[in-house]
């Protein structure tokens, strides 16, 4: 019985193509999935840059550069990194993404989200909290407008003209 098993329908495509053209944005084979099927318990931390699709179990960090899916009967027990997350099964721990988040209807999350998009389909549970922002702008969008609208006290206490300056030395 095999742990892991490769997508099928890309694996013939795989073969033939040269590794050259074939080559990702992250010098990852496209096309290539790595499935953890139902039955399987993996205790440990998987990482990569291939698309990684849960749906046995896994006790431990998933930290991958790609795609990452946690199908309806699959489960994560610890924090899952991704370039975008789709989560139908169940995780408890962390969800991040540099890209997006989302979790199903049948998806369940017990953890913090942070991702620049989040999407949560009505059903789905998720109990904790959720962080939006993105790698170019790490501060939230209403704290920039709220500096800016803040008024600078020096200016405000410092007078207005002239004579005022003049009145308030004498």
């Amino acid at each position: 019985m095999s742990i892991f098993r490769r997508d099928p329908t890309t694996a013939s495509a795989t073969a033939a193509a040269p590794p050259a053209s074939r080559e990702g944005p992250l010098g990852a084979r496209r096309g290539t999935v790595t499935v953890i099927v139902p039955g399987t318990k993996i205790r440990g931390e998987v990482t990569g840059t291939t698309e990684v699709q849960v749906e046995g179990e896994i006790e431990g960090n998933v930290n991958v550069e790609a795609l990452v899916v946690v199908g309806e009967g699959g489960a994560v027990l610890g924090p899952v990194h991704g370039r975008v997350v789709r989560v139908n099964g169940q995780v408890a721990g962390a969800v991040t993404a540099t890209e997006r988040v989302e979790v199903g209807a049948t998806g369940s999350v017990e953890g913090d989200i942070a991702a620049p998009r989040v999407v949560i389909a009505e059903g789905a549970f998720f109990k904790g909290k959720i962080e939006m922002k993105t790698d170019q702008n790490p501060e939230p969008r209403h704290a920039a407008r709220a500096g800016a609208s803040a008024p600078d006290t020096a200016a405000a206490q410092q007078p207005r003209n002239a004579d005022a300056a003049e009145a308030g030395s004498e």
